[in-house]
């Protein structure tokens, strides 16, 4: 495994006597392909929308920040033309997840969004 890829993260919980916190090591992923689609993409709250994913063919790890200061974003799939969100991000929230999916889509709430994201060929 060449390891192009890694990353690291850290929690920190303090709400008045629960506490708890976790760091990872650094975490090394191989990439297959040596693409990614880097965008902000303006996703509206009417419908869901396919994100563009440029010349990535094998979506992987993929970063997300929701970019508004005020409504959330789902991202998700579209299933026979309904929209399964597994993701949800509040006002300026942000995330990595591996992507099990070749067809990303996100819907916002209320009003429209700009949702910066990265996405890594596998």
């Amino acid at each position: 495994m060449a390891s192009e890829l890694s990353y690291q993260f850290q929690t920190s919980l303090s709400n008045g006597s629960l506490k708890d916190t976790h760091a990872s090591n650094t975490i090394q992923v191989d990439q297959t392909t040596a693409k990614l689609v880097r965008n902000v993409q303006t996703i509206g709250f009417a419908a869901h929308e396919a994100l563009d994913l440029g010349d990535v063919s094998t979506p992987g790890f993929c970063c997300l920040i929701n970019l508004d200061g005020t409504n959330y974003v789902e991202v998700g799939i579209d299933v026979a033309a309904a929209f399964h969100a597994f993701v949800k991000l509040k006002a300026g929230e942000q995330c990595l997840v591996r992507l099990g999916t070749t067809a990303p889509y996100a819907q916002a709430d209320t009003a429209a969004v700009e949702l910066f994201y990265v996405i890594y060929d596998d």
